[in-house]
């Protein structure tokens, strides 16, 4: 009636996983190098003395480091006067980082549309606010340049990247255009060029470009906002369903409103005074 349990086999273990010493001395480093006790350009310990502290083998001490110096956390100089020193992470092991993570993980297109449409909202309205003369002519410069290669699709491709990461640029987040430099790259290598064979659709493209710089130069973060928003939606469309010129047409009905005057000249790239009332007219 009532089941034994003493003779019931107790269930196995699962196996232990003992991290490698190396992993440990690295992860204690890391964690030192960024609470700020060794600040940029300080020197570690000798490998000597750090094996001594940590009771470990030079060999795994090596090892240690150069798990700090793949993530961009250290800079070993070999020879006399050399030895480890904490250095700032560029950009460009985050942007490796990712680029291994979107291939390794196989991420999808529509996902990385669905990334880009928000960080390219956020950029455009960080361009309004925090844009500089320099940045507005860079980005005049960046909008001729997709102007004068509308008729050319190859061209155009690579000046509408260009011009999508000058604004990016022109909002000053540096963590915002590390990862808008890969979701840009990725897309562009994944999208089908033939999506985009329409100069129909190209031009209407430069019109919304046109659009959303206007809203930058006169410092309108909502109205830069809104139209990189359906601006980018409607390139999401067009790259993952075709159908280039119905898209185009409906973002020139939704975009292309303007008010002339934001054509302007290097000369020119100063905050308008009455800009702001003539981009919400234009909404």
């Amino acid at each position: 009636m009532f089941e034994d349990r003493s003779r019931q086999r107790p269930a196995a273990l699962g196996r232990i996983s003992i991290p490698k010493a190396a992993d440990v001395l690295a992860a204690e480093l890391r964690a030192r190098i960024r609470s700020g006790d060794w600040p940029e350009g300080a020197a570690l310990p000798s490998e000597r003395d750090l094996a001594q502290q940590a009771g470990l083998s030079r060999t795994s001490v090596r090892e240690a480091l150069r798990i700090l110096e793949v993530d961009g956390l250290i800079e070993i100089r070999p020879g006399r006067g050399g030895g480890a020193r904490v250095r700032r992470p560029a950009g460009d092991e985050l942007t490796r980082q990712l680029e291994l993570f979107i291939w390794g993980r196989n991420v999808g297109a529509e996902h990385l549309h669905d990334v880009r449409t928000a960080l390219e909202t956020l950029g455009a309205e960080g361009a309004a606010r925090y844009r500089t003369d320099a940045d507005v002519v860079e980005l005049i410069r960046r909008t001729e340049a997709v102007e004068n290669a509308v008729g050319n699709l190859d061209r155009y491709l690579d000046a509408n990247l260009a011009w999508h990461m000058a604004v990016a640029r022109a909002s000053h987040n540096e963590l915002l255009v590390s990862i808008m430099e890969v979701l840009s790259n990725a897309i562009h290598d994944a999208t089908e060029s033939n999506a985009f064979n329409s100069p129909q659709l190209r031009r209407a493209t430069l019109d919304i470009h046109r659009a959303i710089l206007d809203a930058i130069i006169a410092g309108d973060p909502d109205a830069a906002r809104r139209r990189m928003a359906r601006h980018v939606i409607a390139a999401r469309d067009v790259a993952l369903h075709g159908g280039t010129d119905r898209i185009a047409a409906s973002s020139v009905q939704r975009h292309i409103a303007r008010p002339q005057s934001a054509r302007v000249n290097g000369a020119q790239a100063s905050r308008p005074r009455n800009k702001r009332k003539t981009v919400k007219e234009a909404e």
